[in-house]
C-alpha cells in the first residue's frame, strides 16, 4: 500500500511498509528522481537499512556482553 503527497513542485510516493519513498516527480517536468525498481538490474527501490549498512562479523554482533544475530542490513529491510 503506498500514500501519495503532493504540493506545487512535487509528488512523492511513500510504501507502508517502512516508509520507503518509492517516487519524487516533479510536477512540471515529470521528471523522476527515484530509481523505480526495474528486475532486469534491481527490483528494490531504496530499502531502510537499519541500524547497519552491510553486515557483521561472523552474522552476529556482540552488545553489553550479549551476543545477537544479526542478517545482512540489519532487520528493518524487509
Amino acid at each position: 500500500m503506498k500514500q501519495t503527497l503532493s504540493n506545487n513542485l512535487l509528488t512523492v510516493e511513500i510504501s507502508s511498509a517502512g516508509a520507503e519513498l518509492q517516487s519524487i516527480v516533479n510536477n512540471h517536468t515529470r521528471h523522476q528522481y527515484l530509481w523505480q525498481g526495474d528486475k532486469k538490474f534491481w527490483g528494490r527501490r531504496s530499502p531502510v537499512l537499519f541500524p547497519i549498512v552491510g553486515s557483521v562479523w561472523n552474522g552476529e554482533f556482540r552488545m553489553d556482553g550479549n551476543t545477537y544475530p544479526m542478517g545482512q542490513h540489519g532487520f528493518a529491510r524487509d
